[in-house]
């Protein structure tokens, strides 16, 4: 997909959905409530890439797409487990893809993977910050 001018979308709402999903679960103290591990807001990010199945037609293959954000969210979380300063890289990658994925045509794989590392990188930070405000 390439756009004739830099899109909004693609870089303010994943990482906007992954700071409130941080937030709402700091808040309504889900994994309390529900029983469930820490992972449950990275539950709750993957599960939020069946959205990209409504996206127009003329955005391509929509499973493609799903398929590099499901990708890219396991990308972000399975090193996280083992370098704990991997969410930097993260955001770093997001950073650098939302300066020039939009001027080139790529596939609709690398836009999932675009929008998933957004979404990761907004949970992080949403993570952080509710880190350091609420504690």
């Amino acid at each position: 997909m390439k756009w004739d001018n830099p899109p909004l979308w693609p870089v303010a709402i994943p990482p906007i959905g992954g700071f409130l999903v941080a937030v709402l679960d700091a808040i309504l103290e889900l994994p309390v409530l529900l029983g469930w591990t820490l992972l449950m807001p990275i539950v709750i990010v993957a599960s939020c890439s069946v959205l990209l199945l409504l996206l127009p037609r003329r955005y391509g293959s929509r499973p493609e797409c799903l398929i590099g954000y499901l990708f890219m969210v396991a990308i972000a979380v399975v090193p996280q487990l083992v370098f704990p300063i991997w969410f930097v890289i993260v955001i770093l990658f997001w950073m650098s893809q939302s300066l020039y994925v939009w001027k080139r045509n790529y596939p609709n794989f690398r836009l999932g993977m675009w929008l998933g590392a957004g979404s990761m990188s907004g949970l992080y930070l949403g993570s952080l910050a509710v880190f350091n405000l609420m504690s």
